[in-house]
């Protein structure tokens, strides 16, 4: 049976984006189908045959301690080159080299890409225009020389797969052809909150969350301004960390009393416990987790289109709203900080809709698109 071996530049930790190949990885292993993740390195808690951390040790430490930020990406892309350089498919992820897609592309490798955001060019469009919107001065952009390195690592790529519609549309906004794009999602893990099901506390005011960093791009001025006009008999609570861009703002906007801030937590299912609504008026996004998660605690999501990925419907399991409309976000914050009984039915509706989200469920619609574009790829003896 043919092996997917898939590279991923970044310590594996089981949280943020690493979280996202080893689910993949874990569940295509577990399903009879062979795959193997590389990486530079991985917590030490993490042991599967599949996982091979490039570094451990004294070398992960020395590496990391006195090496560049880029060398623990170079040895893991020096390693998988060799070790896989016959293999095809490869699966490759964002943020690493061009140098390593063209030494595929050369062997007459078959490339699969995940696109872990929309592309750069859409999301540089979108941010700047946001920047504009509110008068924030942004401290760096995305240049021209990373969106043509984008193209190119699209171009030589036989299929990309897209972790939610708005994602796809990016892609054939910037000319990529149609068929190389495999229309997917993010997930969440159950076993990750096993208090999910669980009832939450009733709190004396509805408790309004929004998880992710805090900056342009994830929409916080917007939502920061809506909150100011819905004045509601409320709490905002925001996790996570502030980006440079809006320190200033943020600032002034955490003295208010109905504003609290938890700059990082491990437990973010604690977090999602407290939450009565949950707030991501994402602009540019690629398949947000937290929407995932936050909509498994039974949570009803109050979202931008980009914020809702793959899995907000609009007036079922969720509000979608449309970006830089602060009136209609205030709206609808007003609306479901008035109407209990409305928090209640969507929160049900979406805690129904993630059950087809886990990570076990999106990896099988995974690998049936692979099988589907690749026959040959995990082909069973019969």
């Amino acid at each position: 049976m043919a092996c997917l071996p898939v590279l991923f530049g970044y310590h594996a930790s089981n949280l943020g984006n690493s979280h996202v190949p080893l689910s993949l990885c874990r569940y295509w292993n577990e399903s009879g189908r062979n795959a193997t993740l590389s990486v530079p390195s991985a917590d030490e808690l993490l042991v599967y045959p599949w996982l091979k951390p490039a570094m451990s040790g004294l070398k992960k430490a020395l590496v990391y301690k006195i090496g560049s930020k880029e060398q623990p990406r170079v040895i893991v892309e020096q390693l998988f080159f060799k070790t896989e350089k016959l293999s095809s498919p490869v699966y490759l992820w964002a943020g690493l080299s061009l140098d390593i897609f063209e030494r595929f592309h050369k062997r007459g490798t078959k490339i699969i890409v995940e696109r872990i955001n929309c592309h750069r060019s859409t999301s540089r469009r979108i941010v700047e225009k946001a920047g504009e919107h509110f008068g924030i001065n942004l401290a760096g952009s995305i240049s021209d020389e990373q969106i043509e390195e984008e193209n190119r690592k699209l171009a030589i790529a036989d299929a990309i797969f897209c972790p939610s519609p708005m994602v796809r549309a990016s892609m054939l906004e910037n000319n990529i052809p149609e068929h190389k794009l495999l229309s997917s999602s993010y997930g969440w893990s159950p076993e990750r909150f096993p208090s999910a099901a669980a009832p939450r506390p009733k709190n004396p005011k509805p408790v309004f969350l929004f998880t992710g960093t805090l900056c342009i791009r994830k929409g916080i001025p917007l939502l920061l301004e809506a909150w100011k006009k819905a004045d509601i008999d409320g709490e905002l609570l925001l996790c996570g960390g502030i980006d440079q861009e809006i320190q200033t703002l943020m600032a002034k906007e955490l003295t208010r009393n109905n504003i609290r801030h938890i700059a990082y937590t491990k437990n973010i299912g604690l977090v999602y416990a407290q939450a009565d609504v949950f707030v991501f008026p994402s602009l540019e996004e690629g398949g947000p987790m937290v929407t995932y998660e936050a909509m498994a605690h039974g949570i009803p999501p109050i979202v931008t289109e980009m914020g809702g990925g793959a899995i907000v419907q609009n007036n079922i399991n969720g509000i979608v709203l449309p970006d830089m409309n602060i009136d209609a976000w205030a709206e609808a914050i007003t609306d479901l900080a008035e109407n209990p009984q409305k928090r209640a039915i969507l929160g049900e509706q979406a805690r129904v809709r993630s059950q087809k989200f886990t990570w076990q469920n999106v990896a099988e619609q995974r690998a049936l698109l692979l099988e589907k574009r690749y026959p040959n790829l995990w082909k069973r003896s019969t």
